[in-house]
């Protein structure tokens, strides 16, 4: 194998994958991995895609059908297999084979900064995912960065729900040992905060890398926890905008956690980040850039928008962003802005933000989370962070449906309060008018026990539509 060759990725996590992983980075390989909960099609789509020719992975139907649809020449396979299949290998067997026990250096590795590293399918909470391709360089300085505001230490036990096909997975294994700590990962779905907090006590956590639906579960937790997770420092959150109510019910329970609000995208592993001293005062904002990140805000013309209050796209650039999408010439153009207020290139998010006077950053939407209803626009986000603050709603996601009259109109998917299962549809579009617009009411209330998540671990809109 050379530098440059792609391999696919598509098994759950484990000591096994995350060992491969490790090793790729090593020899300059570049890594390309699907989530293994998406179908066999979607699979051929991104080994296709990335040009992958060898595939680590746990699945055994019909490999030698799988081998030929992709375009396999190995694949390396993780889980048991019976008898022989022509060019498949026991992953343990082609480690044994190339393996010098009394050597401790890998008889091939990159050193250069510059080399590619990884493709990184963005989440799916975008229509098509595309491959986001990093290498060496992009990834310390996110490392560098991320581990320097957290202040982790060699000290830190650093807890995520992690998959190594999403960035998110695999910078949470990477930025611990970065840091000289130590990275305990779960591969279950949180069930509960009892779950969260007893794996906490079990393995003496000190911080925790989550996205919202789990810190949403913490809300829950009782106070009688606090003792019994001390070791427990920080919960850093990112992915979604964190709701004020759910804030407020954490600190309640776990005074002595700081929360860090952050914001990132694949494309640009960290933005910003709210300080735990200040998520109080403005639990909705996601704070400021770190060092080496530049940010501007801009209308529909690119022009800089500098008024507080006033929403624009956010365009951002540092020294890990990313550098191109994979395979998609006609995309990259449309992603960047170049030689714009003395940068070379900028990339467009397609996120809203506002700003407050002091420059604090604050989420709106997505530019496609916005749609007309008659002609007023209807911000999906807006009506979210409505429903959330009323204490029967525990999670919630608002989406358009096709209206006659209105074009489209807002339909809300509840999760409800396991002290509050009694609340009905009409007392929560009542509770919306008293604090919405009333183009921004939901005409539909569906109440779910659980609303659908993207791969990675976010809700997911999409699944509702």
């Amino acid at each position: 194998m050379a530098p440059g060759d792609r391999v696919g990725l598509y098994a759950p996590i484990s000591i096994d994958v995350i060992g491969s992983y490790l090793g790729l980075l090593q020899i300059g390989a570049i890594t390309a991995a699907t989530h293994h909960t998406l179908g066999r099609t979607k699979l051929i789509h991104q080994l296709r895609h990335s040009g992958a020719r060898v595939l680590i992975t746990d699945c055994t139907d019909d490999l030698p059908s799988l081998i030929d649809d992709a375009g396999l020449e190995l694949v390396l396979l993780t889980a048991p297999l019976r008898g022989t299949i022509p060019g498949v290998v026991q992953l343990a067997d082609a480690i044994a084979a190339h393996c010098d026990e009394s050597s401790t250096m890998f008889s091939q590795q990159t050193n250069d900064p510059e080399c590619p590293t990884s493709i990184f399918f963005t989440s799916g909470s975008t229509l098509n995912p595309k491959g986001v391709l990093v290498n060496h360089r992009i990834m310390l300085a996110a490392c560098s960065r991320v581990t320097a505001y957290l202040r982790n230490t060699p000290d830190d036990r650093i807890l995520s729900y992690s998959t190594l096909a999403s960035d998110y997975g695999v910078y949470n294994v990477l930025m611990p040992l970065y840091a000289g700590a130590t990275s305990v990962i779960e591969s279950r779905p949180a069930a509960s905060a009892e779950d969260v907090l007893s794996l906490v006590e079990r393995k003496a956590v000190t911080a925790m890398h989550i996205f919202p639906p789990v810190l949403f579960l913490l809300a829950n937790a009782s106070p009688r926890w606090q003792a019994r997770v001390s070791s427990l420092r920080y919960i850093s959150s990112s992915g979604q905008a964190l709701h004020s109510r759910h804030i407020q019910r954490i600190r309640q329970a776990l005074p002595q956690v700081q929360i860090f609000s952050n914001y990132g995208l694949t494309e640009c592993k960290r933005v910003s980040y709210l300080s735990p001293d200040e998520i109080d005062l403005r639990p909705t904002s996601v704070g400021k850039p770190l060092p080496g990140v530049s940010i501007y805000l801009v209308d529909e013309q690119d022009r800089v928008i500098d008024h507080a209050g006033q929403v624009g796209e956010l365009l951002v650039t540092s020294d890990y962003l990313m550098l191109e999408y994979w395979n998609m010439p006609e995309a990259n153009p449309k992603a960047f802005v170049h030689n714009a207020f003395g940068h070379s290139r900028l990339f467009r998010t397609g996120d809203l933000f506002k700003k407050d006077t002091e420059g604090n950053l604050y989420y709106i939407a997505r530019k496609d989370d916005v749609f007309a209803r008659n002609i007023w626009s209807v911000n999906s986000r807006e009506v979210e962070q409505c429903l959330a603050s009323h204490p029967a709603v525990t999670a919630v996601l608002v989406v358009p449906i096709t209206d006659e009259s209105a074009g489209h109109v807002p339909k809300a998917y509840i999760v409800l309060d396991i002290d509050h299962q009694q609340t009905n549809g009409q007392e929560l579009i009542d509770y919306c008018k008293e604090h919405l617009d009333w183009h921004m009411v939901p005409t539909q209330c569906v109440f779910l026990e659980a609303l659908p998540k993207t791969d990675s671990g976010k809700f997911n809109a999409r699944g509702l539509i």
